[in-house]
């Protein structure tokens, strides 16, 4: 049989909550270990800052702490929650009005958080970071409603439905500017890809 893991005897995401809201504070730890991860990597994403995701994410955690009733379980999961919470703190750390596009990423900033060691590096290590890079740079270009579709469905893992109340929209239009993130992904790799061949030739 094998070893029970220990975060099995931790209560619910619910339960959690439930106890913030009755006044126990450390109830926050464990959706912090959680959580805080996620929040940080998806804050990182949107704003290409290492110190404006750290912000975020902490700012996250204490809006959680103050405003514990505003999670309802029965309307979505605790990432999803937290999630739409971290992207209206993102666009207020970087004062962008809620219909306006979202500034190109740092690639540079997010290079140094998440580079792979490039002494020694072997030749499919270092092909992998440069397709990172790429896409990285084309998801900095997609227009702010079709990164969202993309970041919350296909990055962080939301279903359409989160997906819908995060960004205060219908189903089909998620589904409908996935498709076209997709696609304009697919046509932003492609040139960045011949740029990159080109280069290499001259």
């Amino acid at each position: 049989m094998p070893p029970k893991d220990p975060a099995d005897d931790e209560p619910s995401d619910a339960i959690l909550v439930e106890r913030i809201r009755d006044g126990s504070p450390a109830a926050l730890e464990p959706l912090y270990r959680r959580h805080g991860g996620g929040i940080y990597r998806f804050a990182l994403l949107w704003s290409g800052s290492t110190s404006v995701a750290a912000d975020v994410t902490q700012e996250v955690f204490m809006h959680l702490l103050t405003h514990a009733a505003d999670f309802d379980a029965g309307r979505g999961r605790m990432a999803a929650y937290l999630c739409g919470v971290a992207r209206n703190f993102v666009r207020r750390q970087l004062a962008i009005p809620a219909h306006d596009p979202l500034p190109e990423t740092d690639d540079d900033t997010l290079t140094r958080s998440l580079r792979i060691p490039e002494e020694d590096e072997p030749l499919p290590q270092l092909l992998r970071k440069r397709e990172l890079e790429l896409l990285r740079t084309a998801i900095a270009r997609l227009p702010a409603p079709y990164r969202d579709a993309l970041v919350l469905v296909e990055l962080h893992g939301c279903s359409y439905v989160e997906a819908a109340s995060i960004c205060g929209c219908e189903i089909g239009t998620i589904r409908s500017r996935l498709s076209r993130a997709r696609n304009f992904l697919a046509e932003k790799l492609a040139d960045e890809r011949d740029a990159s061949v080109t280069g290499e030739i001259r």
